[in-house]
């Protein structure tokens, strides 16, 4: 059908001439979202994926009725080729989505899409009576959102993987070169002095960041070292001071006991019995 989803919709329903007014809240149209996962499509050509989605259209034009099938269009512009089809439900000659589309319709046209259509793509039916709910339009993008960012995940993955190996291929003339020049073995053409130089250029800068990280880690050591080497001077002076000393008053008193004896054992001074008035 050509045009708007409305006028389209208010076509087919004048085709019908239904007697009784259709309600406000009668549901206009069915959305279906028909696929499969990315692996069945990966092993698919051009031509087959084009018969699958025909074969999916031509099944619901004959059991829906193609009069009522308002559009089946076909993304491949996501992550997995998948079909929106939209249909106005009718129901023996009247509007009526409730009984076209109940609980045991719907189990119905699982079992029949898989046996008209599934079987010969090789895919499986669903477990009959499961209790897993049906993904609504809203979750199956969110799920697509979902593998679009892991596969882009992926890909940036390999890309960084790419970059990596061609910065070691590119570097690796640079990193013999060096290697070359090392072992005394100097390149006698301009283009092998260049990759030697330059390789020369990139070790010295790097030689040169260790050299500065080690010369402020070796400051750092003096430093401390210095600073405990002058505690223990100070230390072994002070020793040195007494050492002499002991050895000074044992000399006073082999040669003065008594200027010793005065000296270790000062007299005490005597009060004074003198008292001052003001």
């Amino acid at each position: 059908m050509e045009g708007t989803y409305k006028n389209c919709i208010n076509a087919r329903l004048k085709e019908l001439n239904q007697k009784r007014k259709i309600k406000d809240d009668a549901v206009l149209m069915c959305s279906f979202i028909l696929g499969s996962d990315k692996e069945f499509f990966d092993k698919l050509s051009n031509r087959e994926m084009h018969e699958f989605f025909y074969d999916i259209t031509n099944f619901f034009a004959v059991r829906y009725g193609t009069e009522n099938i308002l559009s089946a269009v076909v993304h491949l512009d996501e992550t997995t080729p998948h079909m929106h089809l939209n249909l106005v439900p009718v129901f023996e000659g009247r509007l009526c989505a409730k009984k076209l589309f109940d609980r045991v319709e719907l189990r119905e046209l699982q079992s029949n899409f898989h046996e008209k259509v599934g079987k010969k793509w090789g895919l499986k039916r669903g477990k009959v009576g499961s209790t897993a709910k049906h993904l609504e339009t809203a979750e199956f993008k969110a799920k697509k959102i979902i593998e679009g960012a892991e596969q882009q995940a992926e890909e940036t993955k390999q890309q960084a993987r790419q970059q990596a190996e061609e910065i070691r291929a590119e570097n690796q003339p640079y990193h013999e070169a060096l290697e070359q020049a090392k072992n005394g073995n100097f390149a006698w053409t301009p283009g092998g002095l260049k990759k030697q130089a330059i390789a020369a250029t990139a070790e010295t800068i790097k030689t040169k960041k260790e050299n500065e990280d080690l010369t402020r880690r070796l400051d750092t050591s003096m430093s401390e070292t210095f600073y405990h080497a002058k505690r223990a001077d100070a230390a072994e002076e002070r020793a040195d001071k007494g050492n002499r000393a002991i050895e000074l008053l044992a000399k006073l008193q082999r040669e003065n006991p008594e200027a010793y004896e005065q000296l270790v054992r000062p007299t005490p001074k005597r009060k004074s019995n003198t008292n001052f008035k003001f």
